[in-house]
């Protein structure tokens, strides 16, 4: 199973789906990793970092078109959406009551979406409450 994630528009975010520490762990677990050349360096991550985890640095239209799952924090751009392909999961923050009509598409065209602001804030899913993380994060 290959996990792969492009840029995000550094206009609107700066934080990343994945770090040289995740890569290693999401490895150990038996996952390929494919990230875009760059993919942190803005926050001080190499590619150095993430090729010595076992991470391929690889271009956005490689990633996409190997992966089968893509980790992304916001909805990609039109571009990047244009081109995931049958029975590819997309998971991050999607924003889903704002991006309904696109996900609708996507999900009819068979892409598997998993947008995890919508996942209940129960004990069982507690290690994946982003709701909580990040407003910790943000100091609230």
């Amino acid at each position: 199973m290959i996990i792969g994630s492009v840029l995000e528009n550094r206009e609107k975010e700066k934080r990343i789906s994945i770090t040289p520490d995740l890569v290693k762990k999401y490895i150990n677990s038996g996952f390929k990793i494919l990230l875009e050349k760059n993919y942190g360096s803005h926050l001080g991550f190499q590619d150095q970092n993430y090729e010595k985890e076992g991470c391929e640095m690889l271009s956005n239209s490689e990633i996409l078109d190997k992966s089968n799952i893509i980790l992304q924090l916001n909805l990609p751009e039109e571009k990047i959406l244009q081109n995931l392909k049958q029975n590819q999961t997309l998971i991050g923050v999607f924003n889903v009551y704002e991006n309904f009509d696109k996900l609708k598409k996507f999900s009819d065209k068979k892409i598997n979406i998993f947008s995890l602001e919508l996942l209940p804030r129960i004990t069982r899913a507690q290690s994946m409450d982003i709701l909580s993380s990040q407003a910790n994060l943000a100091g609230y």
